[in-house]
């Protein structure tokens, strides 16, 4: 193949240089983030923080979004939660502040980010931007749907964790058990995070060797551009939230501040896998409508920030 024929030693290189960068960096977060969220769901139950949030929809919702900081949870496994969470009476505009929010505004997260961009100003653009696209489309669905939109309860069947109890906190099993079953899902959901970092990791280091530099910048400066482009990524790449800054961060010299930040930010709340995860938990309607929403809003939030940030950061 003649683009085959182009490809030069120092081209191979160059893209395993940038893949374990990305890899070695983005390894230690991942760690942390899976052995958390899995000891959180062996100790933490839906109760509890169903016990947390108020009754009434409205003002349930911005306590929702800071229940990640108590109980930092990856998207990977956020949609399960935000289901049993309504089916125990939450408010379905508080469910969904919990599911945008509780893989972002976390202290993992938070920290991977700062990390990746030596800068904790980006960190707190990320919280932040987060944080307003949680709230509007909360508010938003909170309005339009007056029911709970879960599909049939035939459909929704709880996961059982290998004591045969239907969460890990409500567990009555030995201590001995929890924790080898806090071991056995940290290395479930590692290996299951694990492929969407290495793939979004050897993407990320491919786009960067072999697209033209020229094409990259006039993509990644054009302010409207860049920022769908990225979020389109974000959706079909799927990468974890305590990872994705990484992938984010090897673009930085490319694409604007404002189109990396809707990577991180649309990609937790919205993307392939938790979209089929959507389908099968919620009616079409809530699905599509929470879909369009979160990309509506986020893309706004991007191209606001973009004309806010420039000559700050830009």
């Amino acid at each position: 193949m003649p683009f085959l024929e182009k490809v030069t030693w120092n081209d191979l290189m160059n893209v395993k240089m940038i893949f374990l960068s990305i890899i070695i960096e983005a390894l230690p977060f991942i760690l942390v983030g899976v052995f958390i969220s899995a000891l959180i769901n062996q100790l933490v139950s839906e109760q509890l923080i169903a016990r947390l949030l108020p009754k009434n929809k409205l003002y349930s919702i911005l306590p929702a979004c800071f229940i990640g900081v108590l109980f930092p949870v990856c998207d990977c496994g956020i949609v399960p939660i935000a289901r049993r969470l309504i089916k125990k009476g939450v408010p379905l505009p508080a469910a969904v502040a919990f599911m945008l929010t509780a893989p972002i505004v976390n202290p993992v997260v938070a920290s991977a980010t700062s990390f990746a961009f030596n800068s904790p100003a980006i960190m707190w653009l990320r919280l932040g931007m987060a944080l307003l696209v949680a709230i509007c489309t909360a508010l938003c669905l909170g309005n339009i749907f007056r029911s709970p939109e879960l599909r049939s309860q035939a459909a929704l069947q709880d996961y059982e964790h290998p004591c045969g109890c239907n969460h890990g906190a409500d567990c009555q099993s030995s201590w001995y058990n929890r924790c080898l079953n806090v071991l056995s899902d940290s290395c479930n959901e590692f290996f299951e995070m694990g492929r969407y970092l290495i793939f979004g990791a050897l993407l990320s280091s491919i786009a960067q060797t072999f697209i033209p530099h020229t094409i990259m910048t006039s993509v990644g400066q054009d302010p409207t551009l860049s920022i769908a482009v990225m979020m389109v990524f974000a959706f079909f790449v799927s990468i974890c939230s305590t990872s994705d800054a990484f992938i984010a961060a090897s673009f930085s010299g490319s694409f604007t501040i404002a189109s990396l930040l809707s990577f991180m930010t649309f990609g937790p709340m919205i993307d392939l896998k938790n979209t089929f995860m959507l389908c099968h938990t919620f009616r079409p309607r809530l699905v599509l409508t929470l879909v369009l929403l979160t990309s509506l809003l986020c893309f706004i939030s991007a191209y606001l920030l973009h004309i806010l940030l420039q000559g700050v950061l830009l």
